[in-house]
């Protein structure tokens, strides 16, 4: 079965100046520090039509390697980024990223597509988990965050 996670994070910024820090795969290790360690990642920006393969260590100890990330989209006008990633656990991991200008700041918005035929459950409610600790770190004014079959 296929479940989808939505979170939604209002900031208090500007939605260009948010999405270039998204861009950043820096950014995306800082807001990971604690969780998760990306070895093999470039240091420089997410680039449309390149994939990425990190071996990720989870809490230090959980090795995931080979973690394979396809940018399938990058968009820096509607500021989306969409990605199509896999690993030997996760069979579907498809990320679609949006920042938006709201009021006087921004909503991102995460969808995740997640497909794991062994731990889809856990796998979800982990990614749930993941993303909104990304956005407290990062200062995030409001979460939302939903988890649903497909």
């Amino acid at each position: 079965m296929t479940r989808k996670i939505t979170i939604t994070a209002r900031y208090p910024r500007d939605a260009d100046t948010v999405f270039a820090e998204a861009l950043q795969f820096s950014e995306m290790t800082e807001a990971m520090r604690g969780i998760a360690a990306y070895h093999g990642l470039p240091d420089d920006v997410v680039r449309e039509g390149e994939t990425y393969v990190v071996d990720i260590t989870l809490f230090g100890v959980l090795k995931n390697p080979g973690h394979t990330m396809y940018v399938e989209t990058l968009d820096r006008q509607s500021r989306v980024i969409q990605s199509c990633e896999h690993n030997s656990q996760v069979t579907r991991w498809d990320h679609n990223l949006s920042i938006q200008p709201h009021g006087k700041g921004c909503v991102w918005t995460d969808t995740v597509v997640i497909e794991a035929p062994k731990m889809e459950w856990f796998t979800a409610r982990f990614a749930a988990y993941v993303y909104t600790r990304r956005h407290k770190h990062r200062g995030a004014e409001a979460l939302q965050t939903l988890v649903t079959r497909l």
